[in-house]
């Protein structure tokens, strides 16, 4: 038997199977892994009493490594009280693992957890968290800078692994034509396409308002705005701003993965128009389809796009989304779509399930 077929990891929180899953990430590191003979244990449970350590020690599997991923399902409470009691807990369950000779690693997602209720206490048990572990994955350089900062550590403790893309989990692309009659969408015309989680923090209301003021540039195309709400209050304030806008098509719904595929088959354009991102599984999801993606220049976005970075705008710029938007009336998209599967083809699980085999040996 050879060195990597005897490790084993335990991967927690799992994110449930790759159909069901809303982000297939885990999933297919999983994968990746395995393939490098990897034996991976993916335990979704994270409520009740030291979760971590059950799942790793009390089950007796004799695990090397846990890997662990976003902590929010850890952190929970309605009142400041009971959040802080539930960081102490995760803390000490981390603490209590680690003392029975296991290793830790972890990937950072985001600096905070989005619409994370209590921030400044989360930031706390962050700090607390990166002292307990033995290694940090993060998905590209800016993630590094920026947390070492908030996180207050010693960024040699990172590596920078990117996250990895999703040509393989979705069905292939189809005629635009077919894909627009099938999804009741206008034939000519481009569509900008916004899919995924609809949150406030994606900046939707200020993509909504540009396209309203800009009729003119937009007069034959379609503003498509698609995905599960953050809640029901957020979906019908998204529906109310988009009345008597000329083109907009809001669909407040989840998705289904074998749907997903017809959104980008017909769309020209994905628009992310975030006010704030430090990774985003969207723009990798828009790479995978080889579709040109419209962002600010956030986080570790424009490291991600690589060359394919010609739509990608100034947050500073308080005109940046709508220069970036009349750029696309402009140039050929086709071209720009050949640098986006570039850019992609950097993002291969097979070498990420390579070197995150590296950090686990080198533990």
């Amino acid at each position: 038997m050879n060195k990597s077929s005897q490790l084993r990891v335990l991967m927690v929180p799992s994110d449930g199977n790759l159909e069901k899953a809303l982000n297939p990430y885990q999933i297919l590191l999983t994968q990746a892994l395995v393939a490098q003979g990897v034996h991976v244990d993916n335990w979704p449970y994270c409520l009740g009493k030291l979760p971590i350590y059950k799942a790793a020690v009390m089950r007796k599997k004799s695990f090397d490594i846990v890997h662990i991923h976003w902590i929010y399902f850890y952190l929970v409470g309605d009142n400041k009280y009971l959040y802080f009691l539930s960081c102490l807990r995760f803390i000490f369950d981390v603490w209590i693992t680690r003392l029975t000779g296991l290793k830790v690693v972890w990937t950072v997602h985001n600096s905070i957890s989005h619409n994370s209720k209590f921030p400044g206490l989360e930031l706390w048990v962050r700090r607390q968290f990166v002292k307990l572990v033995d290694r940090i994955i993060c998905l590209n350089k800016t993630t590094v800078e920026t947390i070492a900062k908030e996180y207050k550590f010693n960024p040699a403790k990172a590596i920078v692994i990117p996250h990895g893309h999703y040509r393989d989990v979705y069905q292939k692309l189809v005629d635009l034509v077919e894909a627009r009659k099938e999804l009741n969408l206008p034939e000519s015309g481009k569509v900008y396409l916004n899919l995924g989680l609809l949150r406030p923090y994606k900046g939707i209301e200020n993509l909504l308002q540009v396209w309203q003021d800009n009729q003119d540039i937009f007069a034959d195309d379609t503003l498509l705005i698609v995905g599960k709400p953050w809640n029901e209050s957020y979906a019908k304030k998204l529906q109310e701003l988009a009345t008597g806008i000329k083109g907009v098509i809001i669909n407040p719904q989840f998705v289904d993965n074998s749907k997903l595929h017809l959104y980008f088959s017909a769309a020209n354009v994905v628009v992310l128009p975030f006010k704030k991102i430090l990774n985003s599984g969207s723009l990798i999801l828009a790479m995978s389809f080889g579709k040109p993606v419209l962002a600010p220049r956030l986080g570790g976005l424009l490291e991600v796009a690589g060359d394919a970075n010609e739509l990608l705008y100034d947050p500073e710029d308080k005109e940046g989304l709508l220069k970036a938007m009349q750029k696309s009336t402009k140039i050929d998209l086709d071209e720009l779509s050949q640098l986006v599967e570039k850019a992609c083809d950097r993002l291969d699980w097979n070498l990420i399930g390579q070197e995150t085999l590296a950090v686990y040996r080198s533990l």
